[in-house]
């Protein structure tokens, strides 16, 4: 049995009745007679609907074969100054830098190709997304890290499992997150952390981005590029609702600040990436960037911040 697995199974219960589970024939059955799928050491607790099967397609790995070269080295650079500058919310590859323990327990909500999770700093890393298919490679790809197929308003662990739960950019992706907040706060032991980051409504990129969406009426995931999709139940935060999102849940110890401002050289460069070419690109983008997390600590310009970044102790 593979390692990462068996250090799972303590901690997993129920989702639907949160009774205790049993490994029966390569199939989870819990006392409550609920029945759960295990494909190559993932614990299947959920399925896809349509709308996020199409999602969870646009950010496999493939999309970078489908994009020109010149637009993917801009990419490449701009997550080459962003991983350097500690922003662990700009890609998995930065996680890393995320201020976890390595004695610690660690979940990452929304983990997508697992990358993120295997970057983590941790005793035992657990991934959880809704793609089955996508979940299984990133076991393959990461057999020392644990993967779930699971919905985060119905987490499948014990409460106090962990040490801190990692939801980056996930939030504005789920109704109601505010009972995904409530989950984590449960699963988390006590003095635990939950690190949120999710995307401002007024930041000029998004707010332009979204209105020429409905405007145009475009589809639901824009092709090719996963990080221009602006899905019909993707959301973003307003400073004043990020806040009752924490001020409304069992947190009472937490602290939300703006993050970001430099975002749209970012997605310039990928649309015309000749722009990098122009000289010393690198360093102005990394001291626009130094300057923009400067700049959106001064009020008012903090609501035109790109993130809102959140962290909460229980």
């Amino acid at each position: 049995m593979n390692k990462a697995f068996s250090k799972l199974l303590p901690i997993l219960t129920c989702p639907i009745c949160h009774k205790n589970l049993k490994l029966i024939n390569k199939n989870f059955v819990c006392t409550g007679n609920h029945k759960f799928s295990v494909k190559s050491y993932v614990p299947v607790f959920t399925k896809l609907n349509d709308y996020l099967e199409i999602e969870s397609n646009a950010w496999e790995e493939e999309w970078k074969s489908k994009i020109s070269k010149k637009a993917l080295k801009a990419y490449d650079i701009n997550m080459a100054v962003f991983k350097s500058l500690g922003y662990w919310e700009e890609s998995g590859n930065a996680s890393n830098l995320i201020p976890s323990k390595k004695d610690n327990i660690v979940l990452d909500l929304g983990c997508g190709n697992g990358v993120s999770t295997s970057k983590l700093k941790a005793t035992q890393a657990v991934g959880l997304d809704l793609s089955t298919k996508q979940l299984v490679k990133s076991k393959n790809k990461y057999p020392n890290c644990s993967f779930i197929v699971g919905d985060a308003r119905k987490l499948p662990f014990k409460d106090s499992s962990f040490d801190m739960v990692v939801a980056i950019n996930m939030l504005h992706h789920v109704k109601n997150p505010q009972v995904v907040i409530k989950e984590c706060y449960r699963v988390l032991k006590s003095g635990g952390r939950l690190l949120t980051v999710d995307p401002n409504l007024y930041n000029p990129i998004g707010f332009i981005g979204r209105g020429m969406y409905k405007l145009l009426r475009l589809k639901k995931i824009f092709p090719t590029f996963p990080q221009f999709a602006l899905g019909e139940d993707e959301y973003q935060f307003s400073k004043k609702n990020y806040y009752n999102l924490f001020t409304k849940s069992p947190f009472k110890n937490f602290t939300i600040r703006p993050h970001r401002l430099e975002r749209i050289f970012f997605f310039a460069s990928i649309l015309i990436p000749s722009l990098i070419m122009f000289p010393f690109y690198k360093n102005i983008i990394y001291i626009l960037s130094r300057m923009g997390e400067g700049l959106v600590k001064i009020p008012p310009l903090d609501n035109i911040c790109y993130f809102w970044k959140c962290e909460a102790i229980r």
